[in-house]
Parts: structure tokens; C-alpha cells; sequence
């Protein structure tokens, strides 16, 4: 999502924004996100990175070794946004870190186009992400739209497939 609450590359299937509300003939957003991380990795760039301002020590971390590495490097930050995204900002970090519970956001590092580095968890349904975000809210009003939602979690099964971000529990 761009300033403004507008609709961009980055936003979410689902997501209502002031260029694509959600509404009785709109579900919001219904193009998938752009991957800009694996696109620079196809172009070559050496370090690609992925963090949170959730987990502060492992973007640190990330920036050092950007900046330590030689050649184009790219770092994308989830950053979330109470005023766009709908939510209590003392939140923020908690949304952060749902984000990527969820399997919406994956916390990676890649090297010469391989994945080097997952931060792997143990996996919370979407629609406890996506309950807390105003931009969502369609997706539950009157009653959950089991569908939708299901497209969602499937796009966070992928990830975790992609990823291997499981950590399987002993039973």
C-alpha cells in the first residue's frame, strides 16, 4: 500500500484501499502482490533480504550485512500502518509479528539467488491477522466470507510450502 491508503504492487489480496474499496460489487484488491524480492534476485542482486520492524535485532542485522555486501543489494521491510491498514497503533508491532505467524510475511535472506536464512514459526490461521485490520473488515460482515478468507490462508500455505517456515510440534 502507497501513502495515501492507495492501492500498489504491494497490497494484498482483498485489501480495500482508497483506489480499490471494498464495497457490494468489490472485494478490494484482487491482483496478487508482487514478489520484488525474487525479482531482484532473478536480476542478480547478491544480498536480498526480507524483515519486520517486528523483529528489530534481525533487521539490524540485515542492514549491516546489505551494506557490507558488495554489488545491488535489496531489503524489503514490512512496515505495518495503523492509519492505512486500520488499527490501534500501539498494535503495530503485535500486527508485525501476526503478519508473519500467519505465514503472510516471511522473514528471509537470500545470497547469489539462493535462500540462505527462513525465520520459521508455528503457524496461526490468517483471519487472526486479518480480523484486527479495518482494511479487511468486509472479509467478516456480515458473517465470514469462508471463500475469500480461504484464498488468503492459501496464499500463506504457499508461502510456508516455499519457505518450509513450519516448525512441527512433537505430539
Amino acid at each position: 500500500m502507497n501513502t495515501g491508503i492507495q492501492r500498489s504492487g504491494a497490497t494484498p489480496y482483498d485489501a480495500s484501499t482508497t483506489t480499490s474499496p471494498a464495497g457490494k460489487c468489490s472485494m478490494g484488491n484482487r491482483r496478487p502482490k508482487k514478489d520484488l524480492p525474487m525479482i531482484l534476485a532473478a536480476h542478480g542482486a547478491p544480498y536480498v533480504a526480507t524483515a519486520s520492524v517486528a523483529y528489530l535485532p534481525d533487521l539490524k542485522k540485515k542492514v549491516e550485512k546489505a551494506l557490507a555486501t558488495e554489488g545491488p543489494c535489496y531489503l524489503q521491510v514490512h512496515a505495518p500502518c495503523c492509519t492505512g491498514w486500520g488499527f490501534e497503533g500501539e498494535k503495530t508491532m503485535a500486527i508485525g509479528k501476526l503478519a508473519i505467524e500467519t505465514g503472510l510475511w516471511v522473514n528471509y535472506e537470500m545470497e547469489d539467488g539462493k535462500v540462505t536464512r527462513v525465520k520459521k514459526v508455528v503457524r496461526k490461521p490468517v483471519e487472526v491477522y486479518l480480523k484486527e485490520q479495518r482494511r479487511f473488515r468486509h472479509l467478516f460482515k456480515p458473517k465470514p466470507n469462508e471463500t475469500e478468507i480461504a484464498k488468503i490462508q492459501a496464499v500463506a500455505d504457499r508461502n510456508a510450502e516455499r519457505f518450509g517456515i513450519d516448525i512441527k510440534l512433537k505430539k
